[in-house]
């Protein structure tokens, strides 16, 4: 007996990392309400080998900004004959809302459901509220965190299967700290100096905590530094991908970072955080959001915070005494 054809609901959203993280939200929100589709994300290629093994997706496309207008009426074409029930534009930009066009004379809804910037709410307050307006699942309002935060917690199905997000694959055994750089694009002033990250990791040493810097490519001058300068520090950084450094927050903890896209994967995962912010008015509207405390830690300029001060914080945080969410 054939199983019945099931709908189609297509999930628009492209961007940097924080912005796709933020987007799990969403995307878990419309699998809970939408169980039986078959959901599809048209993405770009940036995340595809991480968001490839979340559960909210039964399919990910990655041609949303095809190079070629070949190209482009080749996906045009591909996603009509699909016949999409519903289409979440979490983008709202004049891509998206090119393909709009495509439904003119169709029956598919189409949910535009992007962050303004304009309500002076955290994109995942803000999000959350409109697709509970629209799908009727919850209030249409959130205040300052009162929406469900992004969740990479699932990593640990993938882990299950591959050692190479264990810690022990990266050599730390024990209590661990993952700390994130903002790498060498990022202006001065909105960077801690390299030998504060050194100074720090010394003190997470003397507590019995292993540091480990974690980061693009962009960063590994500060890896390099920290782990020449203090003996027992790890150098992961551009040696690890992102389900691996979720997998990695699921074990460390806590995580401390500057005011970088990494920082939201890593809170997202489940651990509690320390976020550095400079030259932001107002950091609780652009901070990670995930199920542990994180606290922000704002200055003119980075290099006024102490190594100190940060201890102190993580020590509030919780994190010298919290039993890692996947050990």
């Amino acid at each position: 007996m054939n199983e019945p054809q099931r709908d189609i609901t297509y999930v628009l959203h492209w961007g940097d990392l924080a912005s796709t993280v933020r987007m799990l939200a969403a995307a878990r929100q419309i699998r809970d309400v939408f169980r039986r589709d078959r959901i599809i994300l048209l993405t770009t290629p940036d995340y595809e080998s991480f968001l490839k093994h979340s559960p909210y997706f039964n399919a990910i496309e990655i041609d949303a900004l095809p190079d070629t207008r070949p190209m482009a009426g080749l996906r045009d074409k591909r996603i009509k004959l699909t016949k999409p029930s519903r289409v979440f534009d979490l983008v709202g930009d004049s891509d998206s809302r090119k393909l709009k066009k495509l439904f003119r004379f169709s029956r598919c809804q189409w949910v535009e459901v992007a962050p303004t910037g304009k309500t002076g709410q955290h994109p995942v307050d803000e999000v959350g509220g409109k697709l509970n307006a629209v799908l009727g699942t919850g209030p249409d309002h959130y205040p300052l965190g009162g929406a469900p935060a992004p969740d990479a917690s699932w990593v640990d199905f993938l882990a299950k299967k591959s050692r190479m997000l264990d810690p022990e694959y990266f050599g730390l055994n024990g209590p661990f700290a993952l700390l994130a750089p903002a790498g060498d694009t990022v202006k001065a002033p909105l960077r801690w100096p390299q030998e504060k990250w050194a100074a720090l990791a010394h003190e997470l040493q003397q507590a019995g905590i292993t540091p480990a810097i974690v980061g693009g490519p962009d960063t590994r001058d500060v890896g390099r530094h920290v782990a020449h300068v203090t003996p027992g520090a790890r150098d992961i950084t551009g040696k690890a991908k992102l389900a691996q450094l979720a997998g990695l927050a699921r074990h460390a903890s806590f995580v401390f970072g500057e005011d970088t896209p990494l920082l939201h994967l890593l809170v997202a995962s489940g651990a509690p955080a320390l976020a550095l912010y400079g030259n932001v008015e107002d950091p609780a509207l652009i901070a990670p959001r995930g199920e542990e405390p994180v606290i922000l830690m704002h200055a003119t300029t980075l290099a006024q915070v102490t190594p100190e001060e940060a201890i102190a914080a993580m020590k509030f945080a919780g994190g010298f005494n919290r039993e890692p969410a996947a050990a």
